[in-house]
């Protein structure tokens, strides 16, 4: 069975070599984001939420401290539970909105490595209400990061642990308006296909010599 993608085009990229795929419902053509600078891009995402989640918590945590939200800094001091569940809910809340400014105009990660996650079947992105769940969930699944760097290792790429989605690289030389180029493996074996038929005889042009 053949393992190329079923939205394989036979094309490479003229700029970056990747292969070309295709969407699967509008078939317009695309390159995935590939390798360590996915990973990287995917990487500072996470390190974004986390400071900008740290700080929110440190300027929380002082008000608190300080009594300066009144009963509510009072309960919040009487109860660690309830102090844990406001914390958590300022790393989700952090998370969800990361999540929709990277479901919309794209995160700085995006940015950093020139990608931007869309839908495979028509290279839309997610919006800004999906792409907060999106973040959300990953949250809950810190092996994605294990299989992000195991991928990136292997030279491969895409939003890993999504089916629908994946990465577009947009400075390849497709998202830039240039012409891909013909697999130069596709070429050499359809040659080969071809010698070979020639080299056969009497089985495809000539007639039956006894009819």
């Amino acid at each position: 069975m053949s393992r190329t993608p079923k939205s394989s085009t036979g094309l490479l990229d003229a700029v970056t070599g990747r292969p070309v795929l295709a969407y699967t419902r509008t078939g317009e053509r695309y390159v995935r984001k590939a390798g360590w600078s996915h990973f990287w891009g995917r990487a500072l995402d996470a390190a974004v939420v986390f400071a900008v989640a740290g700080i929110l918590m440190g300027v929380l945590n002082s008000l608190i401290q300080n009594l300066a939200l009144g009963s509510l800094s009072l309960a919040l001091l009487d109860s660690n539970g309830l102090f844990l569940a406001t914390l958590t809910a300022v790393w989700f809340l952090v998370l969800f909105a990361y999540g929709m400014i990277m479901g919309t105009t794209g995160s700085l990660g995006d940015a950093a490595a020139g990608m931007r996650s869309v839908r495979i079947a028509d290279g839309t992105t997610s919006g800004a209400w999906l792409g907060g769940w999106r973040a959300v969930c990953w949250s809950f699944a810190p092996l994605y990061y294990l299989v992000a760097f195991a991928s990136a290792l292997g030279g491969g790429g895409g939003d890993t642990f999504e089916a629908k989605f994946t990465a577009v690289d947009l400075r390849s030389g497709v998202s830039r308006g240039a012409a891909p180029v013909r697999d130069p493996q596709l070429v050499a074996a359809e040659q080969a296909a071809a010698e070979q038929h020639d080299q056969l005889p009497n089985l495809y042009d000539n007639g039956n010599p006894r009819g």
